[in-house]
């Protein structure tokens, strides 16, 4: 593990006592660098890493999958999968994509035998099953994925093969979920990061913050789809150990970030606003659309409280809101 990677987490500290109680019943399992969207009334989340930070094993990761009413209540546990962590989940036209992730292949106390998956499917609540969806080029995992209009956006990320070694990707990834005999089109890439976030708004998908080969960084990059190319965006508020992997997700119009600091930020004409803060610090966390403008904060690790409380936020109104 990246030493970068255990700073950054060493680096959370200790806030006041939580002051309100989740309407939600907490997640049955503690987990972190897992899949989650909400989806016609519900939150989802998928896989994940449950053991030991740092440890990684076919008992330490799994592919349990959940899902709660975005009304509150108890969890339910719906047919999973592979057991695989860093990896997206993404809701289109009420099922549930999940793509790639992280596969370890040894038993515990064996060494590290990590793999990096090419597997995409599909889930549907209705009948319960998951389908396959055309496989990824190659294995990818600690990436991001967001639905633009009918296309699956997959951005960063690598590719880990055991023995064998790694592979930063330098492209990302793009399929039409229109045609069922599409193929994944590549776009290259002006940088190779892991451990972002990304969000799809206004005709663009940004790209946000992330860890590289030297280190964790606050870099916004915004591809327009229809040209193919890339932008600078603003920096990540905070230290670049705040950019190690930040949760975002898109609401209202709106993309919304927070870092291992707690704040939650929202982009807005170009600059990053503060709009909230999360009661538990998180890291490795998600963020998702809940009710009414919410935004849910899922799952991560914490050394404050119990994370698998989920955090309900209403944000603050923005520069841009408040000119309307």
């Amino acid at each position: 593990m990246n030493p970068l990677v255990t700073l950054t987490f060493l680096a959370l500290v200790t806030t006041a006592p939580l002051e309100a109680k989740s309407k939600f019943d907490l997640q049955p399992i503690k987990v972190s660098s897992f899949g989650a969207a909400s989806c016609e009334g519900y939150l989802y989340v998928y896989g994940g890493h449950s053991g030991k930070t740092h440890t990684y094993s076919t008992e330490d990761v799994i592919g349990k999958f959940y899902r709660v009413k975005l009304s509150g209540g108890a969890w339910e546990e719906l047919p999973g999968g592979p057991i695989a962590q860093g990896l997206p989940l993404v809701a289109y036209k009420g099922k549930l994509i999940r793509v790639g992730g992280m596969q370890p292949r040894n038993k515990p106390g064996d060494k590290a035998d990590n793999h990096s998956l090419t597997e995409v499917a599909m889930y549907d609540p209705a009948t319960r099953k998951w389908t396959q969806l055309p496989p990824l080029p190659e294995g990818r995992s600690s990436h991001d994925a967001v639905l633009a209009g009918e296309q699956l956006v997959v951005v960063g990320g690598w590719n880990q093969r055991g023995s064998a070694g790694v592979t930063w990707h330098d492209t990302t990834l793009v399929l039409d979920l229109t045609n069922p005999a599409a193929k994944w089109q590549a776009i290259p890439q002006p940088f190779k990061r892991r451990a972002l976030g990304a969000g799809y708004v206004d005709g663009k998908v940004v790209v946000v913050a992330g860890l590289g080969a030297d280190g964790p960084s606050g870099r916004v990059e915004i591809l327009d789809l229809k040209s193919g190319k890339w932008t600078e965006g603003p920096a990540f508020p905070g230290s670049a150990r705040n950019g190690f992997s930040p949760a975002v997700c898109v609401t209202g119009g709106k993309l919304y970030a927070s870092g291992m600091d707690g704040k939650l930020h929202c982009l807005v004409d170009g600059k990053w606003e503060q709009v909230g803060i999360q009661q538990i610090k998180r890291l490795v966390h998600r963020l998702v659309p809940g009710e009414a403008g919410t935004i849910l904060v899922v799952g991560g690790n914490s050394r404050e409280e119990d994370s698998r409380r989920v955090e309900e936020i209403r944000p603050t109104a923005t520069a841009q809101s408040e000119s309307r």
